[in-house]
């Protein structure tokens, strides 16, 4: 008989024999339950008449989990000749730690999406980076402004911020560029808008919201009547920023020449293009007779080389828009004087966050846009 089936035997009970010290007369029923192996012994506590129950560890079925986890988890892999890796056995596994692991993994992908969640609202977005020399030239297509101020209104998006967008998705125009088709402006940037918007760091592109919102909000009539340019143009005026100037050493232009065309002084009347007060008004060697105006957002309005002021115009004077202020002539110029045509100079002046010191814009795309304006 093999040793495989006498342990057989043995288990059940057939032809058993007696093991060395066991006693004659032995419980048939503690016999029995020992045969199929469970084993009844005393309680772990030691108290009479109780009893603790000892059953057999069955075989859990093997799944398998991909070997990489098995460490984490504190399993270990089981290899046979059958080609059974990454195989591991239920019964030598903690499943509390299991829970605990799993657990873990719950919370952690709760965990990520609320961030994700909170990230998606609260995310800085790109910041607008541009060279404050390049936002100052302001080559923006002239006619865009007006295009994009009536899509503003017809589909109630703040104009500012539709102006803002279009100008930081061009980088501010560093180049000239032509004047953008009708329906690519409404399809690129009115249909898109608030999706455009939530690329945009909010911070970042405020100051640009805000400096634009303030000039559109200033910025009421041009500063020649109308009367001197509609019906027979007297006078011309091209983008002329940064055009070098001769006198007093090599200085950029920073401004816009508004120029009349039969070049005679005291002619053609100058008016306030906004509300605000008069901060400036005389004699400078280099502007000549001219007026700054503050408004109460802080943009500063110049108008220079004037032939002479308007009466009773005073510093600290509060003036409303197309209040006159002088006419247009040629003084100034530096020590000596200097011959040029009789003109006016605007200047403006933002009250800006992006950067220090007095900060000058082209107002060429502003006076176009005035211009179009006063014409309706």
């Amino acid at each position: 008989m093999s040793v495989r089936s006498r342990d057989i035997k043995r288990r059940l009970g057939i032809n058993t024999p007696r093991r060395r010290g066991t006693r004659r007369g032995a419980n048939p029923w503690r016999t029995s339950m020992s045969a199929i192996g469970i084993g009844i012994g005393p309680s772990s506590k030691g108290k009479r008449g109780l009893t603790t129950l000892d059953l057999p560890r069955f075989r859990l079925p093997r799944i398998r989990l991909p070997r990489l986890r098995l460490k984490r988890l504190g399993l270990r892999p089981v290899a046979s000749n059958r080609r059974r890796r990454g195989y591991i056995q239920l019964s030598n596994i903690s499943l509390r730690r299991i829970k605990e692991q799993l657990f873990r993994l719950s919370v952690f992908m709760v965990i990520s999406l609320l961030a994700f969640g909170v990230w998606q609202l609260l995310r800085p977005g790109m910041r607008v980076r541009v060279n404050p020399d390049i936002v100052a030239a302001f080559r923006v297509p002239h006619r865009s402004i007006a295009l994009l101020q009536d899509y503003a209104n017809t589909h109630n998006i703040p104009f500012a911020q539709l102006f803002a967008v279009f100008n930081a998705e061009n980088d501010f125009f560093p180049e000239k560029s032509a004047v953008y088709d009708l329906s690519v402006l409404e399809t690129m940037y009115v249909v898109d808008f608030y999706r455009i918007m939530r690329r945009y760091n909010a911070r970042s592109l405020a100051p640009y919201v805000t400096m634009f919102e303030n000039l559109f909000s200033e910025l009421v009539v041009f500063p020649i009547p109308s009367q001197w340019y509609q019906n027979e143009p007297s006078i011309m005026f091209g983008d002329s920023w940064g055009v070098d100037h001769n006198f007093q050493g090599n200085r950029m232009h920073m401004g816009t020449a508004v120029i009349d065309r039969e070049n005679i002084r005291g002619r053609v009347p100058v008016v306030s293009m906004t509300h605000g007060h008069v901060e400036e008004a005389g004699w400078n060697n280099q502007l000549g007779y001219f007026v700054g105006i503050t408004t109460s957002n802080g943009t500063y309005y110049l108008y220079a080389h004037l032939d002479s002021l308007a009466p009773g115009l005073a510093a600290g004077q509060h003036v409303l828009a197309g209040h006159p202020l002088g006419y247009m002539g040629n003084t100034g110029g530096g020590r000596g004087g200097r011959s040029f045509p009789v003109h006016l100079h605007v200047g403006i002046s933002p009250l800006v966050d992006f950067t220090r010191g007095r900060f000058w814009i082209n107002p060429y795309p502003l006076l176009r846009y005035l211009e179009s304006q006063n014409q309706l």
